[in-house]
């Protein structure tokens, strides 16, 4: 039987996939998308490497064209529990996109076969709890991205898929059925979110397609959970009328409360954001290249975290991030130099911030106040 803990972060990578989505990317679920890299396994979805397949729980593709770069791939790992994350999850992480990496596929040049990459591929690891040092050190130096949850920014969205994680597990108990069907739940959950990508999707007889998010659509586009399901060794299911209720709770809980961003530098950014529309409205009046200010706060005065605001000082929207540990207790190490080391930091590492906002790629362009 799958433990509550493993459930748990089962569904936040669901969520977080649909975040990713909603970032830019798009979710790949079926061999059929790209039947040269993917391929159906007993479990799940697999990605072809040079020396084995390897599972892809949740796999996004960056949707707009990356210049003088292969098109980019980024499998999603969430870690849910009480202890740190360790370097042997990294060095995991870190072997597989070695490995996939290296893959190729060819295309014929008359007699002979050219090796072609087609594409490059990343990995995030979330930790509700945080990262040990050496797992830190390992990743800024493989340029594993890691993600610390552990912020009390992230309880809303950690708590709701927490109750859904039980509500799943105290069904699985009640049917009797084991093993847990992983697959069957997170195809649930994706045609719920609407994450569920693959052409078959357009097959959904929606209850009301104009309405996007009403409960009682999430849940009947949840009921084809079984028919979709890439997992092919799960020959006990959970209930369905009580699985795409779950699936459509869930999905409902799901506010704009955070947004991936990324930097130029070898880690993925979480924003939390007082009021995203406000972001969006500020784009719409003054365009896609926004000047920025980004405000430290020491953590004797709150909590360590940093605030990007508008560069003119309107404080028209408020975007609040976490560095990765690491870079902060480096920053916070000597409080003399910690002003020092900041301007560092936001010159060089988060000079440039990228984020998708329906459809359009907006630049965080950091400016440096005027002094005085």
């Amino acid at each position: 039987m799958t433990s509550l803990e493993q459930l748990r972060g089962y569904i936040l990578e669901e969520v977080l996939a649909r975040l990713l989505y909603e970032s830019g990317y798009r979710l790949l679920v079926s061999e059929t998308q790209d039947p040269e890299a993917l391929r159906r396994g007993a479990h799940g979805l697999l990605v072809r490497g040079r020396g084995t397949d390897h599972q892809a729980d949740v796999l996004g593709e960056l949707t707009l064209p990356v210049p003088f770069s292969l098109p980019l791939r980024v499998f999603v790992e969430a870690k849910y529990r009480a202890a740190k994350t360790g370097l042997g999850d990294v060095r995991n992480a870190h072997g597989v996109i070695h490995d996939v990496n290296e893959h190729h596929s060819t295309a014929s040049a008359g007699t002979r076969a050219i090796p072609m990459r087609r594409y490059h591929y990343r990995y995030v690891l979330f930790s509700t709890s945080g990262f040990t040092k050496p797992a830190q050190q390992f990743a800024l130096a493989q340029q594993i991205s890691l993600v610390d949850l552990s912020s009390p920014g992230f309880a809303g969205l950690l708590g709701a898929a927490d109750r859904v994680a039980l509500g799943l597990y105290r069904l699985a108990e009640e049917a009797q059925v084991s093993p847990f069907p992983t697959g069957q739940v997170r195809t649930a959950l994706r045609l719920a979110f609407d994450t569920w990508t693959d052409r078959e999707s357009d097959d959904i007889d929606d209850v009301d397609a104009n309405d996007a998010v009403s409960f009682q659509r999430r849940a009947s586009r949840a009921r084809w959970a079984n028919q979709m399901n890439p997992a092919q060794r799960e020959f006990q299911t959970l209930p369905l009328d009580r699985l795409e209720s779950l699936a459509a709770e869930l999905s409902g809980r799901l506010g704009e409360n955070l947004v991936f961003a990324f930097p130029s530098a070898p880690f993925v950014l979480a924003l939390r954001p007082f009021d995203l529309s406000a972001l969006d409205t500020y784009v719409a009046r003054n365009g896609s290249e926004v000047n920025v200010n980004i405000l430290f706060v020491t953590r004797r005065q709150v909590t360590g975290d940093w605030m990007i605001v508008p560069a003119d000082g309107s404080r028209f929207f408020q975007l609040q991030f976490s560095l990765p540990a690491l870079l902060e207790d480096w920053l916070l190490h000597d409080e003399r130099t910690a002003a020092r080391r900041a301007r560092g930091i936001k010159t060089k590492l988060l000079s440039s911030i990228s984020l998708f906002r329906n459809g359009r790629l907006i630049r965080l362009q950091y400016e440096r106040p005027p002094r005085g």
